[in-house]
């Protein structure tokens, strides 16, 4: 549900996350997708989503094979238009 509701949304809301400069950065659609799904699983804790990155295979599904570290994840939440 995650999945499809994420990608409902269209490409053009996403556009102004995106960078032409530095190192490429985790798309913005799979970093919300991680972080809904630990938001419905009461998990808010930047180390644990990374932590559930790591073990559950829906998660890491929703990831696409990434691993982004806990800072990453965080702030991606606080700022979320420097990531």
């Amino acid at each position: 549900a995650v999945h499809d509701l994420v990608e409902q949304i269209p490409q053009e809301a996403f556009e102004s996350f995106l960078r032409k400069t530095g190192c490429p950065a985790y798309h913005p659609r799979m970093m919300m997708k991680i972080i809904l799904c630990a938001y419905s699983q009461s998990v808010f804790s930047g180390r644990k989503i990374e932590g559930l990155l790591l073990d559950s295979v829906r998660m890491m599904w929703l990831a696409q094979g990434h691993q982004p570290s806990y800072r990453t994840i965080n702030r991606f939440r606080v700022y979320p238009e420097v990531q």
